[in-house]
């Protein structure tokens, strides 16, 4: 279906396309291209504030080579959220690892409840994965300092976090290894793609031969260990480059867009926003909508969908996820299941107006539901 009003499209401009016609016709369009290294430095010094940065084909390859970097395989446990996008714990799965998951903190908090994380520790437990819900950034001091005293690796999952700030420090730059997606709804694009950052230069080298095929200068067909293939391409690369270059902007029309919903829907009884913490200043990628009761959440995305306009529902938690409903049999997560069951993320784009935001606040506003009795159905007056 197309939607008058989409939830997300890339910002695309000409100086990106002048970008990538500049690596087209240098013929360096492969992961050997500079642009690849050049958006790397980039991407390390403007978006992640660390030392180094490696350009991958997804986040979820970042997070695939994030866990692999760091040894963690068979019999490891990894905690992480139970209310997250199932790309995080695919990647624990891959690399054959056990998830353990671990409620929200509260109905107002949906990041990790850090006080429920180290009863779950055990001999086994490798790594603590937080991941910045929607671009609020996780606790990470309370996490740091659990993962120094149970010696544990510290993996940021910052796919929706970029541009984030916990007390003044960009997320993505607090842990032992962080991740992010450079697919096509997120601040800044590559099409698809993602990236690993971190400020550990063994990390870096490792997870630079793992992502491609362990190239030696000694012998360029020459491997030890095994490699697979994730990078990113030139073409991509020089997209993000003209990205990065308007990052602040892009940014800084993301939080303008959340603050146009919030002014036309503030005061609102029945719909409302998540109040950051002391300590986040999200980069509101996506404004996301919370509902006190889930059947007016659910008629409201319907009418909204007969309207144009296009949501999306929150994340379904892992445990409810088909594909894991075996793995976690008999295990709830109910503050996690309160999110999925009343959130809506609303539509968020830098060409979005704010007469187009008054018009999808005002069907929010102004619904409203009489019963037909003859047809019993509810109807919009």
């Amino acid at each position: 279906m197309k939607f008058k009003i989409p939830l997300s499209k890339p910002d695309l401009t000409k100086d990106d396309l002048k970008e990538i016609i500049k690596c087209f016709h240098s013929s360096w369009i492969s992961s050997r291209s500079p642009w690849v290294s050049r958006f790397e430095r980039l991407f390390a010094r403007k978006v992640s504030e660390t030392k180094y940065a490696i350009a991958v084909n997804s986040g979820t390859s970042a997070l695939f080579l994030a866990l692999k970097s760091l040894g963690i395989g068979k019999n490891d446990e990894v905690i992480l959220p139970a209310f997250t996008m199932i790309a995080t714990i695919n990647a624990v799965i891959w690399v054959g690892a056990n998830p353990v998951l671990v409620d929200c903190q509260s109905h107002n908090d949906w990041n990790l409840n850090i006080n429920e994380i180290e009863k779950k520790i055990t001999k086994k437990t490798k790594a603590i994965l937080p991941v910045h819900i929607y671009g609020f950034p996780s606790d990470m001091d309370r996490i740091n300092k659990l993962a120094r005293k149970h010696d544990l690796y510290v993996i940021e999952d910052a796919a929706e976090a970029m541009g984030s700030l916990y007390k003044s420090q960009l997320a993505g730059s607090l842990g032992d290894i962080s991740c992010y997606s450079l697919y096509s709804n997120k601040i800044i694009t590559t099409g698809n793609g993602g990236v690993v950052a971190t400020n550990n230069r063994l990390f870096y080298k490792r997870i630079k031969k793992l992502s491609f095929f362990d190239i030696n200068p000694k012998g360029h067909f020459l491997h030890h260990i095994l490699g697979y293939n994730l990078v990113l391409s030139g073409l991509q690369a020089a997209l993000g480059v003209s990205q990065i270059r308007r990052f602040e902007k892009l940014l800084s029309r993301r939080k303008k867009i959340y603050l146009w919903y919030l002014k036309y829907l503030k005061g609102k009884n029945d719909v409302f926003f998540i109040k950051p913490q002391v300590f986040q200043d999200p980069n509101y990628w996506f404004p996301p909508l919370l509902f006190k009761d889930p059947k007016k959440k659910m008629k409201i995305q319907t009418y909204l969908t007969k309207q144009g306009i296009e949501t999306r529902d929150f994340f379904r938690p892992l445990h409810l996820q088909p594909v894991y409903k075996t793995l976690f049999a008999h295990q709830t997560f109910p503050n996690s299941e309160y999110f999925y069951h009343r959130g809506l993320l609303l539509p968020s784009y830098t060409s979005l107006t704010e007469d187009l935001i008054l018009k999808i606040c005002d069907n929010i506003n102004r619904f409203k539901f009489e019963r037909n009795k003859k047809n019993n159905i509810f109807c919009k007056r």
